[in-house]
């Protein structure tokens, strides 16, 4: 009896290691398209990436449509990283889904109602774009804190917990500094504000967000396959115990 249930178990934990490389590379897939997308999309603009905010290049002379796509191609990816943590076996609270959820629906929204940067644009999509931009930027890093406890009380991933703390150090403080720059470019005719918005530009603050953002998402993708592979089928079985 012992033997087919363990041929049995060995069999479902080769299934759940292959769902969670299925949605990894899916994740993988979407994240690196939509940066390799952005960067193009910085390559061929004539906007200034250290003082020109990422929603300006909505309405650049030359690339159209490419952050559109790079921002759709984010969401899926993020949605992605979540089904490679489910299959990986590391629980996931309604709080997390929720995150990542949100994350995706602004940048979606984030993409379906543009800044009003163009006097053709309704006032009230900029107020969307500008509410589901804070959503989804707050919600990114929120989704790595949430998950910080289960992946340091996770023995195989010791390494991961810590690059992934050292990374949230810097998403508080990066964030910290879009917000500040925010402000101060929104009130740069004041002397102090203009100063400041001159010495920390808000296009250059964004972009510090989205790359160690994209470097969480990257750590929780490793931290996924890592958990799946460490997984026993005994620990299968136990799982599948407590569930029943």
């Amino acid at each position: 009896m012992s033997a087919p249930r363990s041929q049995v178990e060995t069999r479902a934990h080769a299934a759940d290691l292959a769902r969670t490389r299925a949605w990894t590379v899916a994740a993988g897939a979407g994240l690196c398209w939509g940066l390799f997308t952005l960067v193009m999309l910085h390559i061929v603009s004539s906007f200034d990436p250290l003082t020109d905010p990422l929603s300006r290049y909505a309405f650049t002379d030359r690339g159209s449509g490419m952050l559109e796509a790079s921002l759709l191609s984010v969401a899926v990816g993020v949605i992605a990283v979540r089904g490679a943590l489910v299959s990986s076996g590391l629980p996931m609270t309604r709080t997390t889904s929720t995150l990542v959820y949100a994350t995706s629906t602004g940048m979606v929204t984030a993409v379906l109602f543009p800044a009003t940067f163009s006097p053709e644009i309704d006032p009230l999509s900029g107020r969307i774009h500008q509410y589901a931009s804070v959503v989804a930027f707050a919600s990114m890093p929120a989704i790595a804190w949430s998950l910080l406890e289960v992946v340091r009380s996770t023995r195989t991933l010791d390494r991961v917990a810590t690059a992934l703390a050292w990374l949230l150090r810097i998403a508080v403080v990066s964030l910290a500094a879009f917000a500040v720059s925010y402000v101060a470019d929104r009130l740069a005719p004041w002397p102090v504000f203009g100063t400041l918005a001159e010495t920390l530009p808000v296009g250059f603050t964004q972009r510090l967000v989205f790359v160690v953002d994209f470097c969480l998402l990257g750590v929780l993708l490793v931290a996924a396959m890592q958990a799946a592979r460490a997984r026993s089928p005994e620990t299968h079985h136990a799982r599948n115990t407590r569930q029943a």
